[in-house]
């Protein structure tokens, strides 16, 4: 195999020196020359027929050199060579380049690592465009949620998905209690909620079916970090006996390094779901236990199929809710790309467009930039072109020249981006799907190469598809009129583009502005707030977490500077609402909502 390799690869050697090689040319050339000399010629003339004949040194060097495989590689080498030495001529316009490159592509390079989960890159579970998030929704509650009686009966009727499984609503404090003990957060699923997503857990196994059901011996899985961090990796971890909210449990298997949960929720611990279907028939008549369902569609079956199948028996269930449920609760099946992403699509798509049109903008600078060392090398083109360099040998030296600048400066724009990419994820307001994942990875790297590449090929078509005259070679090198066209449109097209960014951020400054100002009808000013999580198997009557309350509310008041003190299960104006008549709620200036068109939740 190797013997092989060095075989091949020693056909990309020159087998002679540029120097043997002109050797070779004027010792034929001499030839011709002696032999039109021999047949009446003078020495001048000879030479002169003999040069026409020929076709020149140069041109034939180049020929007999691309008769040896590998032939273009010496020539890149040469064009890279003469670029460096071009450019350490010049250093100021090479500086210039390279800064304006590096801006362009770093800012590009950043926001793609931001948008790229969101946009382009692929779920990480198997055959993502088959899962859908499958519940009701409810202006209240815009995310998919079923009741248990309802997913109980679904899951015996429904007949587009070829499996459906289900999840705890959110996730929920948890107490690690043992000799390092640590605050969780714990979340359930059933059984086959893995499976369905096509994970396999990074050690030990998931949940067995005859574990998914109540009074059962309790087990558990705990998340990779939790495993690495506070066990320290132990090999020895399953089947160890863990104490969790004053219960044992047996460990059984370990998430994945990079799982995430399909609602963006990060848990530490996961137990089986668990769901006994006889009792979600009859607590709070049926509307007990809410979850988040996931499905996959069966082959063939697209989400609007899907939905048009499962209508029927949403219709079915509607008929227990209450009446002033019922007008505003609709049935929701999408996609879970969809249900991860939301509104942070299109947004996404609009800050990515804006970069590349920062990025346009960087490219059309530095094509400004060659088009006017090109002027000032007119006599220079116009003397290779004279002595027998080809247009394409032309082009490709300036194309050499623009991959080079653009290469360089996307290497300075990657090395810069990883900055900028900690800044966005410590910046960035809570709510942007998949923020705290952006970073610079071997996907980022390639498109940065790509943009580079993209980069080099756009401003360095500016100068390599000016044909070199005859002109330069009589006078000063001058621009030509479609020279001096093609910059003005440059100069226009920046212009342009700038205007639009320019107004585009002006106005979302405008937006950030009056959000900042928007008076929320309570004074935030001096307000700190803390949640507490109070672990049940503790505090497991009520008469023990209202003395912790209020005993908390005393202490608080005693401290320096405290002016008040309040206690809330949500703070203002959003958060978890348990016990509203949300039919009547009345708004200022709106019309009053009878009793009857809204959720009641009691």
């Amino acid at each position: 195999m190797i013997s092989e390799l060095l075989t091949r690869l020693r056909f990309l050697i020159p087998r002679k020196k540029r120097g043997e090689l002109d050797e070779e040319l004027e010792f034929h050339l001499e030839q011709a020359v002696t032999t039109r000399i021999a047949a009446g010629m003078d020495s001048a003339e000879a030479r002169r027929q003999a040069l026409i004949e020929f076709g020149g040194i140069e041109p034939t060097r180049e020929q007999c050199e691309q008769q040896r495989p590998g032939w273009w590689i010496g020539t890149v080498m040469q064009d890279v060579h003469y670029a460096f030495r071009g450019f350490g001529r010049n250093p100021l316009f090479t500086i210039s380049v390279l800064i304006t490159l590096a801006l362009g592509i770093v800012a590009t390079t950043a926001v793609f690592s931001v948008v790229d989960r969101i946009l382009f890159r692929h779920l990480p579970y198997s055959d993502p465009n088959r899962i859908v998030s499958v519940g009701f929704v409810h202006p209240l509650e815009r995310q998919e949620f079923v009741m248990g009686r309802f997913y109980v009966e679904w899951q015996k009727d429904q007949t587009p998905f070829s499996a459906v499984t289900a999840q705890s609503t959110m996730v929920h404090n948890c107490d690690l209690v043992e000799d390092n003990p640590a605050q969780l957060g714990c979340i359930s699923f059933e059984a086959n909620f893995l499976p369905l997503f096509g994970i396999s857990p990074a050690l030990g196994r998931s949940f067995l079916p005859e574990e998914d059901r109540p009074n059962t011996p309790p087990v558990l899985m705990i998340s990779y970090g939790l495993w690495k961090g506070h066990y320290n990796s132990d090999p020895h971890i399953l089947d160890r006996m863990i104490n969790v909210d004053g219960n044992p449990a047996r460990v059984v298997g370990v998430l994945p390094r990079d799982f995430q949960f399909p609602t963006l929720e990060a848990a530490d611990i996961a137990s089986p779901f668990a769901l006994d279907p006889a009792i979600q028939q009859k607590v709070n008549g049926g509307f007990g236990y809410p979850e988040r369902v996931f499905a996959r569609l069966k082959p063939g079956v697209s989400v609007e199929q899907a939905y048009a199948q499962m209508q029927p028996l949403f219709n079915e269930d509607l008929k227990w809710f209450p009446p002033s449920a019922k007008s505003d609760t609709r049935l929701s099946i999408r996609t879970l790309r969809d249900r991860e992403t939301q509104d942070a699509r299109p947004v996404a798509w609009i800050l990515f467009g804006f970069v590349l049109a920062v990025l346009m903008i960087a490219c059309a600078n530095v094509a400004g930039l060659m088009m006017a060392r090109g002027a000032g090398r007119q006599r220079e083109l116009a003397v290779r072109a004279a002595i027998g360099a080809s247009r394409g040998r032309l082009i490709r030296q300036a194309l050499t020249e623009a991959l080079l600048l653009s290469f360089v400066g996307g290497l300075a724009g990657l090395a810069i981006a990883e900055a900028l990419v900690m800044v966005f994820v410590r910046m960035a307001p809570t709510g942007i799907p998949f923020i705290s994942k952006a970073h610079l990875d071997l996907r980022i790297a390639v498109f940065a190469a790509l943009v580079s590449c993209l980069c080099g090929v756009i401003f360095g078509s500016a100068t390599a598809l000016q044909k070199p005259g005859l002109a330069p070679l009589k006078a000063k090198a001058s621009m030509s009129r479609n020279h001096a066209f093609v910059r003005r449109s440059l100069v226009t097209a920046q212009i342009a583009i700038s205007i639009i960014l320019l107004s585009g951020a002006a106005l979302l400054l405008r937006s950030f502005t009056k959000i900042e100002k928007q008076n929320l009808g309570m004074q935030t000013g001096g307000v700190l707030t803390v949640k507490v999580a109070l672990p049940w198997w503790r505090y497991n009557t009520d008469q023990k977490v209202m003395d912790f309350y209020l005993h908390l509310e005393a202490s608080l008041r005693r401290l320096p500077g405290t002016r008040a003190v309040g206690m809330a299960d949500s703070i203002p104006p959003g958060g978890w609402s348990q016990s509203f008549r949300y039919s009547d709620l009345v708004v200022q200036g709106r019309p009053h909502t009878p009793p009857g068109t809204g959720p009641h939740r009691s």
